[in-house]
C-alpha cells in the first residue's frame, strides 16, 4: 500500500508540474501591399507582413500601437485593442519615399 501512495504522489507531483495555466489569447492577422514590410507591436518585432498573413499571430488581449515599416517606403502606424478569443486586422499600404 506505501508503494502505491508513493507512486500516485509522484505522478501527481509530475503532472501538476507539467501543466501550465492557460493563457488568454487573441490573433493579429496582417494585410500589407509590402509582403517584406516588417511588423512591430509596442515597438518589439513579431515578424514580416507576409508570413503574418498567412498565418495569424497569437497575441495576449490587449491595446496595441502597430507599426509596418520598410526602408524605401514611408511607415504605418496604427492603434488595436483586441479582446480575449478576438482577432484584429490591420490593413496598411505602404507608400514609396519621395526623393
Amino acid at each position: 500500500m506505501r508503494k502505491f501512495a508513493t507512486a500516485a504522489l509522484v505522478a501527481l507531483a509530475l503532472g501538476c508540474a507539467t501543466m501550465k495555466p492557460q493563457q488568454p489569447v487573441a490573433h493579429l492577422h496582417v494585410e500589407c501591399n509590402v509582403p517584406d514590410a516588417m511588423v512591430l507591436l509596442d515597438d518589439g518585432l513579431v515578424g514580416k507582413a507576409a508570413d503574418l498573413a498567412k498565418k495569424d499571430k497569437t497575441i495576449h488581449p490587449g491595446f496595441y500601437r502597430v507599426e509596418l515599416r520598410h526602408p524605401g517606403y514611408y511607415s504605418y502606424f496604427t492603434e488595436i485593442s483586441v479582446e480575449e478569443g478576438a482577432s484584429a486586422t490591420v490593413k496598411a499600404e505602404l507608400h514609396v519615399l519621395l526623393d
